[in-house]
């Protein structure tokens, strides 16, 4: 055992934490894993839950849904992965399991902390590049695919807003849908208008950021203080 009661109450709330982490990685790849293989699964756990997903479900193709899932297994499976090295790491006192541990976390952290300075650094190329993928993606494909104008319109239609950066962006490929109304209203393009609402809510996104790069830097002093444990223990036998 890690010696001292400190240690031990850092080792043993680190194993449930870690332990969690297992267990919700091994939900999402479960789930994520039966809705690929039975696509009447959301269905069913919908059904179960009285949630109508009809309206929903009518807007989402397959692709779509796959993908979403196949993001969902990733991300489940590294929770899966921490969660694996850190509960060997603590219980089996793994110095092997701990540094392999500590190394993914770190990965973690530096590739956030670049994500985040990536975004203040260029954050008008990445609102222009949202603008692009907005109108090639699905303005583009307004009139030649059913399901990406529906979707253009309900969103069109219920957040008075018109293609990507306004309702120019639709001459090159036809009139004007009936959702945008720039006949008679000056339409803000609605991945400019999505994108402003990110920003104006980014101290939200900004609170759940630092809750999680906290949480990271917690697993890492943690670990580092478990390797120095059982190294001083092995040292001591």
């Amino acid at each position: 055992m890690v010696q001292g009661c400190g240690n031990k109450c850092v080792k043993y709330f680190f194993w449930l934490i870690n332990l969690l982490f297992f267990i919700l990685g091994c939900v999402i790849v479960g789930l994520s894993i039966w809705m690929l293989v039975d696509k009447n699964s959301l269905a069913t756990v919908a059904s179960t839950v009285k949630v109508d997903l009809s309206q929903i479900l009518s807007q989402v193709n397959i692709q779509q849904l796959n993908t979403f899932l196949y993001v969902a297994i990733v991300i489940g499976g590294a929770l899966l992965i921490l969660g694996f090295f850190g509960c060997c790491g603590s219980c089996c006192e793994s110095v092997c399991a701990i540094i392999i541990y500590f190394i993914l976390v770190l990965i973690l952290f530096v590739v956030e902390i670049v994500a985040i300075v990536l975004y203040f650094v260029k954050k008008n190329d990445l609102q222009q590049g949202f603008v692009t993928v907005w109108r090639d993606e699905l303005v583009s494909k307004y009139n030649s695919q059913q399901q990406i104008r529906q979707v253009l319109d309900q969103i069109q239609t219920s957040l008075q807003c018109c293609g990507a950066a306004g309702c120019s962006d639709y001459v090159q490929f036809g009139a004007f849908p009936a959702s945008c109304q720039c006949a008679t209203l000056q339409q803000q393009g609605c991945a400019n208008l999505l994108w402003t609402a990110f920003q104006n809510n980014l101290i939200y996104v900004a609170f759940v950021g630092i809750i999680v790069l906290f949480v990271e830097v917690l697993a890492m002093i943690f670990a580092c203080i478990i390797r120095g444990a059982v190294k001083e223990k092995r040292s001591q036998a």
